[in-house]
């Protein structure tokens, strides 16, 4: 059966921690779809910095979906650190000579980055069918895929995006966050993955571009903005205010944390939480209160309430007012707490070789006893993946009520039903 609604999927950033969505999808894929019983079609994916690369991946292999997550917990699982955080002494001697303004010598090929790019360029490169992209918007498996990056010279927010049909729609009237239509490939995908300080920036179109998540590390926005009519969101990012799952040793306390402050990993990890700050409950705010306007509106004056609004705001939108069902996951608990945990492990101890193996090690023994906040961005290892992976599924799992709530074709309210087109009431009765 075809869905009446159009599904986007919202994948965040945070580098390494990534993996978590790899696991959050596992369940979608491997356990949720086959017990509900339909296919799950994901028409509008959209990510940011690791959530980027997940994006265009799915986008490349939308039209194969059960072999998706396979693919892509068989990416993270072979990870090794050495791989992707390719760094030897000359490099940290290079990024010396950057800072201090000394010209880059003709075998440099990376600005502003601690770690040679090439390991991360072959991974992305070889990971992704790039051509299926367009192949999967041709034959319909696809609506619209879409990256965000930073623009290093405005400090502005860019979405590339690339869509059936060709072009963007009307964007935000907003100069510092613009959408450029584009044909996606590696470039687009490095850009966004571009982690400040540890890899470096990447021209797209002449212009360097650096890691979307310092701007919009959630993209809620381009998805709606694209026309999606319920929307999949995967955070890296736990929940603040949520309390510790109950049997579980609590997370790092401030004291701890305090403790710790007074080293570089620390303040690092700190500042990349920062930089990577995830909007998504203010955003998700926004969408839940417009969704109880809507709803209170039909009630009150009938089906047409939402077309009426849609008029009044056009000039300032690119898609009409609708109600647009959501659903949030997000890890249950500290990614940190969890990196710290693993690389005290004799297992990963006894693998500390390389220099990027032993600097994290280091990085975890300067910071608070349960809390790596900086190792867990950077932990591109197969067995750290293989804790996330499993997290996400847990946590997916522990939610298989909003699942079903979320991918029924009932509409969930008198406004969702009123945006529904005749023929899609038709379909649907």
């Amino acid at each position: 059966m075809t869905s009446r609604l159009k599904t986007g999927l919202v994948l965040g950033g945070g580098a390494a921690r990534g993996a978590y969505e790899a696991g959050v999808l596992s369940y979608l894929r491997e356990e949720f779809e086959p017990g509900f019983g339909r296919d799950l079609k994901l028409n509008i994916i959209v990510g940011t910095s690791v959530g980027a690369i997940h994006a265009c991946y799915l986008a490349a292999t939308n039209h194969q979906p059960l072999q998706q997550a396979r693919g892509l917990i068989a990416h993270w699982t072979a990870m090794k650190v050495e791989e992707v955080l390719r760094c030897g002494y000359g490099d940290i001697v290079r990024l010396l000579r950057e800072t201090l303004g000394k010209p880059a010598t003709p075998g440099d090929i990376q600005h502003g980055g601690l770690v040679d790019p090439r390991g991360l360029r072959a991974l992305v490169g070889r990971g992704v069918p790039w051509r299926d992209i367009s192949r999967n918007l041709r034959s319909g498996h696809l609506d619209a895929l879409a990256v965000s990056a930073t623009h290093i010279g405005t400090g502005g927010a860019v979405v590339f995006l690339q869509r059936r049909g060709g072009g963007a729609p009307t964007w935000s009237d907003d100069p510092n966050y613009r959408a450029v239509a584009t044909r996606i490939g590696p470039n687009h995908a490095l850009a966004s993955a571009a982690l400040p300080i540890v890899f470096p920036v990447v021209r797209v179109r002449g212009q360097l571009h650096m890691d979307g998540g310092l701007r919009l590390n959630v993209p809620l926005s381009p998805a709606l903005r694209l026309g999606a009519q319920r929307v999949l969101i995967i955070s890296l990012r736990p929940n603040p205010a949520q309390a510790q799952p109950p049997g579980e040793p609590p997370g790092p306390t401030v004291q701890e944390r305090e403790q710790a402050s007074v080293t570089a990993p620390f303040l690092i990890g700190q500042m990349l939480n920062m930089l990577m700050t995830d909007r998504i409950d203010q955003d998700l705010g926004r969408l839940r209160r417009l969704n109880d306007i809507l709803e209170a509106g039909t009630k009150k004056y009938g089906p047409g309430f939402a077309q009426t609004l849609s008029a009044a705001v056009h000039p300032h939108r690119s898609q009409p007012v609708r109600a647009v069902r959501e659903m949030l996951v997000r890890p249950s608990k500290d990614l940190g707490t969890l990196a710290a945990e693993y690389v005290r492990t004799p297992g990963f101890r006894k693998r500390s070789q390389g220099l990027a193996h032993r600097t994290i090690l280091k990085l975890v023994e300067r910071e608070a006893p349960r809390d790596a906040d900086l190792a867990s961005y950077l932990l591109f290892d197969g067995g750290f993946a293989d804790i996330l992976i499993d997290l996400g599924r847990q946590d997916a799992r522990a939610l298989r009520p909003q699942w079903e709530r979320f991918w029924s074709e009932e509409p969930q309210s008198l406004a969702e039903a009123a945006t529904l087109t005749p023929s899609e009431e038709a379909t649907a009765a």
